[in-house]
């Protein structure tokens, strides 16, 4: 029944917890495993566009890269299919909801807050947008 799920990984603990969540469960039911890392885009005007923020970006994308072979490492171990993607987007919670219906996706397990700047009350942003409009299950773990 569940045969792929989804975690969202930005590197925060609550995104760390949802994916031991994941170990278990794709353990327990032979699942494939996803796990997506989104960049914000940023809109920019090309002729305005510095050295710097190529920079940032190069290291925005290795830090995502490293954070995600850590994954992998992790689910080789324990002999669960794992596959990482870099995602770059102007909506995190869009592209992660195109990914999931894109793919066929059984379940998305997710952080409550992740290492965004502005919380809400219960949950963060991506989480409560990813609940809201996700058309499989979603799991959202503390």
């Amino acid at each position: 029944m569940i045969k792929h799920i989804l975690v969202p990984y930005d590197g925060s603990k609550p995104s760390h917890r949802a994916f031991e969540y994941v170990l278990d469960l794709a353990k327990k039911y032979k699942s494939n495993v996803t796990a997506i890392t989104c960049l914000y885009k940023q809109y920019y005007d090309p002729n305005l566009y510095e050295v710097e923020d190529k920079v940032l970006k190069k290291r925005q994308k290795d830090a995502a890269t490293t954070g995600l072979l850590n994954l992998e490492a992790i689910a080789n171990e324990l002999e669960i299919p794992f596959k990482a993607k870099i995602l770059e987007s102007f909506s995190v919670t869009d592209a992660l909801l195109s990914y999931a219906e894109s793919h066929g996706i059984d379940l998305i397990v997710m952080g409550s807050r992740g290492m965004g700047g502005f919380k809400k009350l219960l949950l963060g942003s991506v989480a409560s947008g990813v609940t809201e409009h996700s058309k499989c299950p979603v799991l959202i773990v503390k």
